[in-house]
């Protein structure tokens, strides 16, 4: 009889401990991280840890993040109990600018917790900054010149940046650039010339070619609206 009571007991527990396990997810080192200062065109990375704290084992059902900017990559979707893996979270900064936050979400079968948000925050800065962006010859008249002055500024902290070459596709606009060597925190000015000739609207570009491997480039808008005399 006690031999009965005991197996039905343990039955009973086992039973309960089935009925009782659950999945329980935990990122490590946590759901949020900043990715610091990052140029235009530079990629981030970190890798977090999606592990299972729970006694049965987590199944993830789908990593999602908020835009095209961001990439996932999960290494494996099955993790058991006390197990944990590795989640690649990657973001684009080539079309964003300043401080940006994002989220990656990360659905499960906890059903305490069945979607876990990761956020990101990052500070994209680009290699130039210019004051203005564009060049605007406005109210112009056939036959007269003008000129515009444009500044050019390094934000950088640590690194100095040279400008090889100044290039303009714009007929009758010179451009001259009183500094090509920009130390951290330096400004220099570029001057632009145009002489109208002909009435119309006009639009053209002037690139800036520099030493910097992850911006060598820049194209800057000039437009002009030109009236008879």
């Amino acid at each position: 009889m006690n031999k009965k009571i005991s197996l039905i007991i343990g039955l009973l527990f086992l039973l309960t401990s089935i009925s009782f396990a659950q999945p329980r997810i935990k990122i490590i080192p946590s759901t949020a991280f900043d990715l610091g200062d990052l140029y235009k065109g530079q990629k981030g990375e970190r890798i977090v840890m999606v592990k299972n704290v729970g006694t049965d084992t987590l199944w993830i059902n789908q990593v999602k993040a908020q835009c095209g900017c961001t990439a996932t990559l999960l290494k494996e979707r099955a993790v058991g109990p006390s197990d944990s893996t590795e989640l690649s979270i990657s973001f684009d900064t080539q079309n964003q600018g300043g401080k940006v936050t994002k989220q990656v979400y990360v659905s499960s079968n906890d059903t305490t917790e069945p979607k876990v948000t990761i956020q990101f925050t990052a500070n994209v800065i680009e290699v130039l900054t210019f004051s203005p962006r564009s060049i605007l010859f406005d109210r112009a008249i056939v036959d007269s010149t003008y000129s515009k002055t444009m500044t050019i500024s390094n934000p950088s902290k640590e690194k100095g940046i040279k400008i090889l070459s100044v290039e303009t596709k714009f007929d009758n606009l010179k451009v001259t650039l009183l500094k090509n060597t920009l130390m951290p925190g330096e400004v220099t000015q570029l001057q632009a010339v145009y002489h109208a000739t002909k009435p119309g609207s006009l639009q053209g570009t002037i690139q800036l070619t520099t030493d910097h491997p992850l911006q060598k480039t820049f194209d800057l808008n000039v437009v002009a609206w030109i009236n008879r005399k």
